[in-house]
């Protein structure tokens, strides 16, 4: 067990725009490639949600699907199971 699965993430942790969090500069990825390409695997996560036309974020569940997902992530091919 690594320290990574110890990590609570709650679904009151806070939501911050999308643009707002890309300006903050804790944002490790372009989340704009990232919802084109894993849309449904973020939301189901809850590191992602759309309200109205903005994209919301909650950094500590893009954090926790970062560490479960990352290394799959990053490959666009049709092999992708996160699509």
């Amino acid at each position: 067990m690594n320290n990574h699965e110890n990590l609570t993430v709650k679904d009151t942790d806070p939501l911050v725009p999308l643009a707002e969090y890309r300006r903050s500069g804790e944002c490790p990825i372009e989340l704009h490639h990232a919802i084109f390409y894993h849309r449904e695997s973020l939301e189901n996560a809850g590191a992602i949600c759309r309200y109205g036309r903005r994209w919301l974020v909650s950094p500590s569940h893009l954090m926790k699907w970062l560490r479960q997902n990352g290394k799959q992530a990053g490959r666009t091919d049709s092999s992708n199971k996160f699509n």
